[in-house]
């Protein structure tokens, strides 16, 4: 008796602990075949990719676009890239020595005197005559004119403005010459005459001499003396002056009058 009641009580919770097992909440064990068709599954989704749940939720990087901007287009509509020079400073270099002036020309007067191999920065440039505008530390202005004749340009000279020139200056007529010396002999019906003069001009072309207010004799820039003989009979009487010439008018010299 006591043998049946343990065995109905053992066989009691058999049955207890497998309607536990098939409880609502309970996780079932898949089976082998679902096991199987499980991993099948899983190797059709890799072979034809299909994205997983994983890779339907992960953000996408955003696109980025480069576009081409090509300056101009050539044959067979292919870009063609764009060269930008690089600047440099405009520079003038002295070849042999030459003057820097205040204008484009000889008619301006000359400033300064570069020596070889100096080098000057380039402000302008007038193409007519082929001069510079140069920044210049020897003028009181802070620039000068030098001619392309005896330079070398180097750097980006090609961006620099033409530059119109500055007036010409009115230049004074050359000094007067300061007579130092004449005289004269008569001999024989001949007269003799010599001066000599100190050569204070420094923009002439040269002298003239007059005798009776005529041009007897034309003599080079920086002469300083001159003499003739002519026929003059006694009692007779001729008067010489001395005339200084050049670009911006004459200069004549006190008269000289001479009697045999």
């Amino acid at each position: 008796m006591k043998f049946k009641l343990q065995t109905s009580l053992a066989l009691f919770a058999l049955i207890m602990a497998i309607l536990a097992c098939n409880a609502v909440g309970a996780t079932p064990t898949p089976s082998l075949n679902d096991q199987a068709a499980t991993a099948i599954a899983a190797t059709l989704t890799a072979q034809i990719g299909i994205p997983s749940k994983a890779a339907n939720t992960a953000t996408a990087p955003a696109n980025v676009t480069v576009t081409a901007q090509p300056s101009s287009t050539g044959s067979g509509g292919k870009a063609t890239p764009t060269i930008t020079p690089t600047y440099s400073t405009p520079m003038l270099t002295v070849l042999q020595q030459t003057n820097c002036r205040e204008g484009p020309g000889q008619d301006y007067q000359v400033i300064f005197t570069y020596l070889t191999n100096v080098k000057l920065e380039i402000l302008g440039r007038y193409e007519p005559t082929n001069f510079w505008l140069v920044k210049s530390p020897e003028s009181k202005t802070g620039t000068c004119w030098m001619w392309g004749e005896y330079t070398e340009a180097s750097g980006s000279y090609w961006v620099v403005p033409t530059v119109t020139p500055p007036p010409t200056a009115t230049q004074p007529p050359p000094t007067a010459p300061s007579i130092t010396n004449w005289d004269f002999s008569c001999s024989g019906g001949n007269m003799t005459f010599s001066v000599e003069w100190q050569d204070r001009a420094t923009n002439e072309d040269g002298y003239r001499i007059f005798r009776d207010g005529n041009a007897v004799a034309e003599l080079p820039a920086n002469s300083t003396s001159w003499t003739e003989t002519i026929p003059l009979e006694n009692g007779k009487s001729v008067s010489y002056y001395l005339q200084v010439y050049g670009p911006s008018g004459t200069v004549n010299s006190s008269i000289m009058k001479i009697s045999c």
